[in-house]
């Protein structure tokens, strides 16, 4: 019987690109990792790019892809609403 390593990690580099909520999502890296309690949880690391915008990278930490794609609506609103208001300053231009 083999025992898996306990500090072996699968790292996956993606670059998948989709379209949600009228912006461009851009995932860059998933790493997996297995919780304390057990449960296997994935951190997605990603950029959104709406309205001549891009955000900066940022993580999200889920269980599967239903819960990464409502977490990336909330980014994609929050981002929505702070270049709406005016506030840029997080952002790059791109356009």
């Amino acid at each position: 019987m083999s025992r898996r390593s306990e500090a072996a990690v699968t790292v996956h580099v993606p670059p998948v690109e989709a379209q949600l909520l009228d912006a461009h999502v851009t995932i860059v890296e998933v790493r997996g990792y297995t919780s304390f309690t057990g449960e296997r949880r994935y951190i997605v690391s990603c950029f959104v790019e709406w309205g001549g915008y891009r955000s900066p990278v940022f993580q999200l930490d889920v269980r599967d892809n239903e819960e990464l794609e409502r977490k990336l609506r909330v980014e994609v609103a929050k981002m929505k609403l702070a270049v709406a208001s005016g506030f840029t300053l997080p952002f790059q231009r791109t356009a």
